[in-house]
């Protein structure tokens, strides 16, 4: 896989990383609130261990558990965002800095992760047809 590519994705995933170990200080401490404190507590160390296997791994699973996950996350904002969501508190439809700094780093997560896994893709498309024609 393209190293710059990997750097770029880890890069960003730490970036998140950091946005939620700060999210995570607001709602604790500021806001007191014991769901999403710890929710985003959990996200912030998830990403860690995942972008340390990217760098370690030569293969496409943690970028299919990173996207997976980073869509997971962005589509649960999304429903807490929405006017008829009051069931996740008065945050429907408010988004905050943090927030938005998150949506946007995520973003970046995902369509990273695509690019190396299409790359990774056609680099070993590219390995094996140069033996077909050799043949």
């Amino acid at each position: 896989m393209n190293k710059s590519i990997i750097g770029i994705v880890v890069g960003l995933m730490i970036a998140t990383s950091a946005v939620y170990f700060v999210e995570t200080s607001e709602e604790l401490f500021e806001e007191q609130d014991m769901v999403k404190g710890p929710f985003f507590l959990v996200v912030a160390i998830a990403y860690l261990p995942v972008a340390y296997w990217m760098l370690k791994k030569n293969n496409a699973v943690p970028y299919v558990v990173v996207i997976v996950g980073t869509i997971g996350i962005m589509a649960l904002y999304a429903v807490t965002r929405t006017d008829m969501a009051m069931v996740f508190g008065m945050e429907a439809g408010n988004i905050g800095h943090l927030g938005m700094v998150s949506k946007i780093l995520q973003t970046g997560v995902v369509l990273g992760s695509i690019l190396a896994l299409v790359q990774a893709r056609k680099d070993a498309w590219l390995k094996t047809k140069p033996q077909e024609v050799k043949q």
